[in-house]
């Protein structure tokens, strides 16, 4: 039988006196951690941390955040997609991708961004956003690099999704 990954509990180690990390297998102990899915491996700023701190402390949604470090797959504006891990995919959203759906999708990050984009459980197991991401890339002003968390939320008839690109 194969063993499960190794998860590393890092509450209460910085990098830095001012950067702290997270991942799928690098959690904390902080209260937020509880209410979020680390998509890849994220260097969190105070700043990032603040504003998560923040954000969770505000709203504790029945889907836990995604939380990732964007990349350049994700910004390219003419076929850039979103795709969300596995496990999250399986654990999350699987319930609402049986079939392929649009959704609408809502950032307020420097400028109101309010469009539709079509998510889809591909074969590999993930989630993918496509149709309308670079709209949303282009519209909330997002870098490679930049951090970024994912609300979703199960509205009256559909699953829909608030972006929100987390504070430098």
């Amino acid at each position: 039988m194969a063993a499960g990954p190794s998860y590393i509990n890092l509450s209460d180690i910085k990098i830095d006196e001012e950067t702290w990390l997270r991942g799928p297998t690098i959690y904390g102990m902080e209260f937020f951690d509880k209410h979020c899915n680390f998509g890849n491996e994220v260097e969190l700023t105070k700043a990032n941390l603040d504003h998560l701190k923040s954000q969770v402390n505000d709203y504790k949604p029945q889907i836990p955040y995604y939380v990732c470090k964007m990349g350049k797959t994700t910004n390219n504006l003419t076929r850039g997609k979103m795709t969300f891990n596995k496990e999250y995919t399986e654990e999350h959203l699987k319930n609402y991708l049986t079939v392929p759906t649009t959704i609408p999708i809502t950032s307020n990050t420097n400028a109101w961004v309010g469009t539709r984009v079509r998510i889809n459980k591909v074969a590999t197991g993930h989630a993918v956003i496509t149709t309308n991401w670079p709209d949303v890339v282009m519209g909330a002003e997002i870098k490679d690099g930049d951090i970024c968390m994912f609300c979703f939320y199960d509205g009256t008839r559909e699953l829909g999704c608030f972006v929100t690109r987390l504070s430098n």
